[in-house]
């Protein structure tokens, strides 16, 4: 069923496909619909939930059924159940050290069942199993603590009991994916029971109710063969509900009269035994208070009336999460098996602040208070841990966890919501946990619109549990050693795995660890620095046969590892570790070598591992630049026309090398790749070939090691011809012989210039210092004497023109012979 779960005024309106039972709940909670622009509407009603009932808070199960109860499923009748249940080897280690017996296949099909008249007479009874009626109850499985929770277990078979809720909405959902192999006991939910006792087969005007028909047909018969084939057993869910006045004087009545109880008990049993079935679970919640006894009286009967049929029919009840007046104690030792704890709804529509519907811990009561309280009063093997697979949606004042509820009219209805339905939101706005609750949720806004108060638009948040936080309570299962865990409801989490991989990963055993098949680490050095390169390393595993993996940070000294600097476990199938370089308290590591280990477990915790070398480095590398004499004249006079540029490093960089003018432009570059030096050659031209002008450029090489670290240097490179040229009217003269040589230099621009001539290193004359000259001609006359007046002994000499513009400082040499007689 399409609907329209939330409209931002920013966003069109987000529509997905709910199950059906999902689409009735929600909308019965007034979940706003939004059409493509935000319509003014008046909110539906709720259904008529009475607030509490001594104290208690109305279950998810009653609202679901409320939700229901206009469904009108076309269930074809079934066949006969064919296959009679046959319990697993390891069952009796499940429930209590006691062998459980092989139970008959049906006795009629869905047809013939609906067509029966009320029980009016003693069920049919196998005379190898006939038990007198008055000591039924005592024959019942006793109630001392298991004695083989703890056994050994073959490989691959339940450790515990798995108990899942099959609501007659979604038997035949397409999405409805069990896997019996994971599942101990089916409870099929539901069928009610009216004041007289009777199983609510018809409506009153005649028709079949659906949850009789659901019970009695077609897909319901394959689910019990393919249950009994796998070792699962499936009972009937009969229901009685007190959450309103209509309710409790319903079930008051019926337990109120032994005739009304037995009643109910015998059609209980042909139920169970026309259907092939392996007995029931008694749904009253709230219990009428004043009843404890009455309700004590029925169980046994139902055992009584179950025994007579076959030995080895499962009976169980439902609590609520606070025990409030069920007689818990008396109700097992008279015939019950286990009792299934409804774990959750700890949070309900009108609760504030908002969180979990069924916190593992919390300042107020939490599942870990609920299961001291139920283990204080009855051995852990009677408690099967309910968990929810739906959360619950409110509109909070604030984004922040676990804020004040202002759900209603004008903001919007809390809602319930599965498993499967609550996917999309937690990956559009991203899964958040948190760590005191033990539960997913995740934040968003979403538009309320109403013709009282108009157009809303606050913030929503949504709690769920997830494969994650179930494991926490499955965990919270095996070490208060109850009897298993149970889940409201199959078909919640539609086809997605996830969270019969959780049961998997807690409850079921072997003795083969996960097969490695191949690993990697990319990179092996990295910098976690942040500055965005390489600030991580990634490494990754395959294995077969895992349900949980984690991994394991620790320094490197020569051989030997140093103490786990991180350490953690994941529940998936895929390890892959990114780390940051960080130890457990968020300090960043120092400099060096390291050993990150995955390792994949099963969920019989068999371990395999594999080790990956990764080296920490923040440093980087050391670079110089050189860029020949520093500038070039690019002019074609074949005097400084190119430059050489060059650069090295003490380690391996990949990066590129620039010509920079002063706006930041590249107008030439060369690559490199792994390389510990590079040279080029720049001829004062761009990537296009034209010569540059005049100025101050920058030879930048920009590198990163293999760790990540940059490395940038800048070196000023020029392009100067502010000195035109310099020349001698003659290039070999004889002083002695009284002649000279005139020296020329023209320049470009104004410059400050100094001129000297010199004989190799040795200064020999200075002609001016700093002189400031603008652009033009200018001469200098050699007679050949030196500083002192002494005439120049023969040999070559070279005059030196240094020019100062404002692009920088320049030389220009040439050489002049000076002869002897």
């Amino acid at each position: 069923m399409p609907v329209t779960l939330a409209r931002s005024s920013s966003r069109p309106p987000r529509t997905v496909l709910l199950a059906p039972g999902l689409a009735a709940v929600l909308l019965a909670q007034t979940v706003a619909v939004a059409a493509a622009a935000p319509a003014v509407t008046s909110a539906p009603s709720a259904p008529p939930i009475t607030a509490s009932v001594d104290g208690l808070q109305p279950t998810i199960h009653w609202q679901d059924a409320v939700a229901h109860e206009g469904d009108r499923i076309a269930f074809e009748p079934g066949g006969r159940v064919t296959v009679g249940f046959k319990p697993r080897a390891t069952d009796r280690w499940i429930v209590g050290g006691v062998t459980s017996r092989s139970l008959p296949a049906g006795r009629l099909d869905g047809k013939r069942m609906r067509s029966e008249a009320p029980v009016a007479d003693q069920p049919l009874v196998d005379p190898a199993d006939t038990v007198a009626a008055k000591t039924a109850a005592t024959a019942a499985p006793p109630v001392s603590q298991p004695r083989g929770l703890q056994a050994p277990v073959d490989p691959g078979a339940l450790r515990r009991e798995v108990f899942g809720f099959l609501p007659y909405w979604q038997v035949n959902s397409s999405s409805l994916r069990i896997q019996y192999d994971k599942i101990s006991t089916i409870a099929y939910f539901g069928v009610g029971a009216d004041a007289s006792g009777n199983l609510q087969k018809r409506n009153s005007n005649g028709t079949l109710t659906t949850g009789w028909s659901g019970w009695t047909s077609a897909r319901m018969t394959s689910i019990i063969d393919q249950a009994h084939a796998t070792g699962t057993r499936v009972v009937l869910t009969v229901q009685s509900f007190a959450w309103n006045s209509s309710g409790r004087a319903r079930q008051r009545s019926l337990l109120s009269s032994w005739t009304a109880r037995d009643r109910l008990a015998r059609q209980i049993a042909a139920a169970v035994r026309d259907r092939g079935a392996d007995g029931v679970n008694l749904d009253f919640e709230p219990l009428v208070s004043g009843r404890e006894g009455q309700f004590v009286a029925l169980i046994k009967q139902i055992r009584q009336r179950l025994d007579a049929v076959h030995r080895g029919y499962q009976v169980t009840f439902d609590t609520t999460g606070r025990i409030g007046n069920y007689p818990i104690e008396r109700a097992t030792s008279s015939g019950a098996d286990a009792i299934f704890i409804m774990g959750y709804d700890y949070r309900g529509s009108s609760s504030s602040p908002v969180g979990s519907v069924a916190p593992l811990s919390r300042a107020g009561y939490d599942i870990r208070d609920t299961v001291a309280a139920y283990t204080a009063r009855v051995p852990p093997s009677k408690l099967i841990l309910g968990v929810p697979y739906y959360g619950r949606a409110w509109s909070t004042d604030t984004n922040q966890p676990h804020a004040r509820n202002i759900s209603g009219t004008r903001y919007g209805a809390s809602a319930a919501v599965t498993y499967i339905n609550a996917q999309p939101f937690l990956t559009e706005h991203g899964k958040r946990y948190s760590p005191t609750e033990q539960v997913a949720w995740t934040v968003y806004r979403r538009q309320n619109c109403t013709t009282t108060y108009g157009c809303e638009n606050p913030y929503r948040q949504l709690y769920i549990d997830d494969a994650r936080t179930l494991g926490a309570k499955y965990d919270l299962v095996n070490s208060a050693g109850l009897r298993g865990v149970g889940m409201w409801a199959l078909g919640y989490d539609g086809t997605r795995p996830e969270l019969w991989d959780a049961i998997e990963a807690k409850f079921i055993t072997d003795t083969v660890p996960p097969r490695i098949t191949g690993g990697s680490v990319s990179p092996p050095a990295f910098s976690p620095d942040g500055d965005g390169r390489i600030d991580t390393t990634a490494v990754r595993m395959t294995a077969t046969g895992l349900v949980r993996w984690g991994y394991r940070v620790q320094a490197v000294n020569g051989a030997t590892l140093g103490p786990n600097l991180r350490s953690g476990t994941v529940t998936g199938r895929s390890p892959a570790f990114t780390w940051n370089g960080r130890d457990a308290s968020g300090a960043r590591v120092t400099d060096g070598p390291y050993r990150v280990t995955l390792w994949a477990e099963d969920a019989s915790a068999n371990r395999s591992e594999r080790g990956f070398a990764v080296t920490v480095d923040t440093r980087p590398a050391r670079v110089t630049t050189a860029g020949g004499i520093g500038f070039l004249t690019p002019d074609g006079d074949g005097r400084a026309d190119t430059l050489r540029l060059r650069w090295s490093a003490d380690q391996s960089l990949t990066g590129i090398a620039r010509i920079r003018d002063r706006t930041g432009a590249t107008l030439r570059s060369w690559s490199f790749s792994a390389k510990t030096a590079g040279a080029w050659t720049w001829d004062g031209r761009t990537a296009r070939g034209v010569i540059v002008p005049d100025g101050r450029y920058v030879f930048r090489v920009d590198g990163v090691d293999k760790a990540g670290n940059r490395t940038v240097v800048d070196r000023v490179v020029l392009v100067d011809r502010t000195i035109r040229s310099v020349g001698w009217s003659v290039s070999a003269f004889d002083p002695r012989g009284g002649q000279r040589s005139r020296a020329t230099i023209v320049l470009r621009r104004a410059a400050t210039i100094t001129v000297a001539i010199h004989r190799g290193d040795s200064l020999v004359k200075r002609v001016w210092t700093g002189k400031s000259v603008g652009a033009g001609t200018y001469t200098h006359t050699w007679d050949g004497r030196t500083a002192s007046g002494a005439m120049a002994a023969p040999g070559t000499y070279r005059i030196v023109v240094r020019a100062t513009s404002w692009i920088g400082t320049t030389w220009y040499a040439r050489t002049v012979v000076v002869r002897s007689h």
